[in-house]
């Protein structure tokens, strides 16, 4: 293995203990994709918020335990009216050894909120009107209207903290090599290949990171994927396939790190004329066999969605709710007929080749609509590709693999929320229900719980009738990591996607 040859080497030029050699060192990574930017307000999916994770901090993060945790922000206030957050910031520089300052902040959060911008939560935090910088180390945020969520929000790694300065230069610039604050800092990038960040001494958290460099190597297919690890080429993959789990958890070489959290549905262009019409987005909702997905793409690992994808204790969820839909073919069929298809029609999914999950997925979606009289034709480009098409709603509906970004019930808002920017990463494009943005913006701004819950409630009656994205399974999320590796964590539940974060913990011997 690469990294153990390097160290040996070390250890008989530096005349070392094996001990001290081993301090440090070097983790490479298995990504199962090239991102494809590291622009930080951008959602590039797994791979991409694996790297910034390394490079980057905001004011907050969810931590490894799910909870949110301090970052560049040591402290913050908010007020009881929720409209008015207050963060102080602690001693730290970025890379370029600059201190973290409010103007930082301040140039961060007003590039996430431009409305002529890419960012992919500009909705969620244009609730903020005014920045308030009183001094350098503080920061204050005044809302147009309550909000019990914003520090989830600035939690995200699309809401991480960059120099100004960095910002007045680089803005517009995709190919400019990122400056962060966090652990690790940006080293190279060979395309097609590996991004490759080293370790920051002036890191604020004293003894982290442990390692000294780490590699982001990129592993399109899965396979070789998998045997990278399994050989010893690196020491962490992502994304590891169903097929592959039970061996990979029986070692005894490798560990399999378990998680159960993100979802798989559909999203609709509802400018595609057939999805414009609830009808028939629930008339899919009751055709598709969840077992055949769960079978055919998973190894029979997961369980059957039949509402919204809310689990079980989040606020929204309700036993009575949970089986509104049914496997139900006949059903499907009078409801196609009633909004005009009684014998079907032709259309376009968007999946990716690069998953095979997400191209059994839809192949069995292909198959299932197939017995309703929906022909659908597959569009299975690369993963790069499949992310551009989807933020150009290039598609008439498209296979959904994704999670809650944030643990407050908020989470709703980024898939249902119409606002002044229908297409994103989550949403079906180009929905607005003006009901269900009222729904969202009340829970949003209500503090009392049991009345928030009440809200709540009524958004998921709506949801449910208009169906704007149908949802059929809850499917694990595994990485996997070679015995040695300690500290990496899959992060809890919706927070899987963000469990790169961990690399300022993990540590090889």
């Amino acid at each position: 293995m690469k990294r153990i040859l390097q160290m040996a080497l070390a250890v008989s030029l530096l005349g070392l203990t094996a001990t001290s050699a081993l301090a440090g060192g070097t983790l490479y990574f298995g990504l199962s994709g090239e991102p494809s930017t590291l622009d930080t307000v951008i959602q590039p999916g797994t791979s991409g918020r694996t790297v910034k994770l390394a490079i980057h901090r905001g004011l907050v993060n969810y931590g490894v335990d799910g909870k949110i945790t301090p970052e560049l922000a040591e402290s913050y206030d908010i007020s009881p009216d929720a409209k008015e957050f207050t963060f102080h910031l602690r001693k730290a520089t970025f890379h370029d050894g600059s201190p973290v300052t409010a103007a930082d902040v301040k140039a961060s959060l007003e590039r996430i909120l431009d409305p002529k911008g890419k960012a992919a939560f500009r909705n969620e935090l244009s609730i903020i009107s005014k920045i308030e910088t009183p001094d350098e180390k503080t920061v204050k945020l005044i809302l147009s209207s309550p909000s019990v969520a914003l520090v989830d929000y600035l939690a995200l790694p699309e809401s991480v903290i960059v120099p100004a300065a960095w910002l007045a230069k680089n803005a517009d610039n995709p190919t400019a090599s990122p400056i962060g604050a966090g652990p690790f800092k940006f080293a190279g990038w060979t395309r097609g290949r590996e991004i490759v960040v080293k370790k920051y001494d002036g890191y604020y958290k004293p003894g982290k990171p442990d390692l000294d460099e780490v590699h982001y190597v990129f592993y399109s297919d899965e396979n070789t994927r998998v045997n990278a690890l399994k050989s010893g080429d690196v020491d962490i993959i992502d994304y590891v396939p169903a097929k592959d789990a039970a061996d990979l958890e029986k070692g005894p070489d490798t560990e399999l790190l378990r998680n159960t959290g993100p979802f798989m549905g559909l999203q609709f262009n509802t400018k595609f004329e057939p999805f414009s019409k609830p009808e028939v987005r629930q008339a899919i909702a009751y055709a598709v066999d969840r077992s055949v997905i769960i079978n055919t793409a998973f190894n029979g690992l997961g369980s059957p969605i039949y509402g919204i994808a809310i689990p079980k204790g989040y606020m929204g969820y309700s036993e009575a709710k949970a089986n509104y839909f049914s496997h139900d073919i006949e059903k499907a069929k009078a409801l196609l007929a009633k909004a005009g298809y009684p014998n079907g029609f032709e259309a376009r999914l968007l999946a990716s080749s690069q998953y095979s999950f997400h191209q059994n997925t839809a192949i069995a979606i292909q198959s299932e609509l197939a017995k309703i009289g929906i022909k659908v034709k597959l569009d299975l480009p690369d993963w790069a590709s499949r992310m551009a098409k989807a933020t150009a709603a290039d598609y008439d509906f498209t296979v959904l693999g994704s999670l809650g970004e944030i643990t407050d019930a908020d989470w709703l808002s980024n898939y249902y929320y119409g606002g002044d920017k229908l297409v994103r990463t989550n949403n079906s494009p180009y929905f607005n229900d003006q009901q269900i943005n009222e729904l969202l913006d009340k829970g949003r701004a209500t503090t009392d719980k049991g009345e928030r819950a009440k809200v709540y409630d009524a958004f998921v009656d709506r949801a449910l009738e208009l169906s704007p994205l149908v949802y059929f399974m809850w499917r694990e999320q595994n990485y996997a990591v070679r015995k040695g590796v300690t500290g990496f964590t899959n992060m809890p539940g919706f927070l899987t996607f963000q469990s790169g974060l961990s690399i300022e913990n993990t540590k090889v011997e």
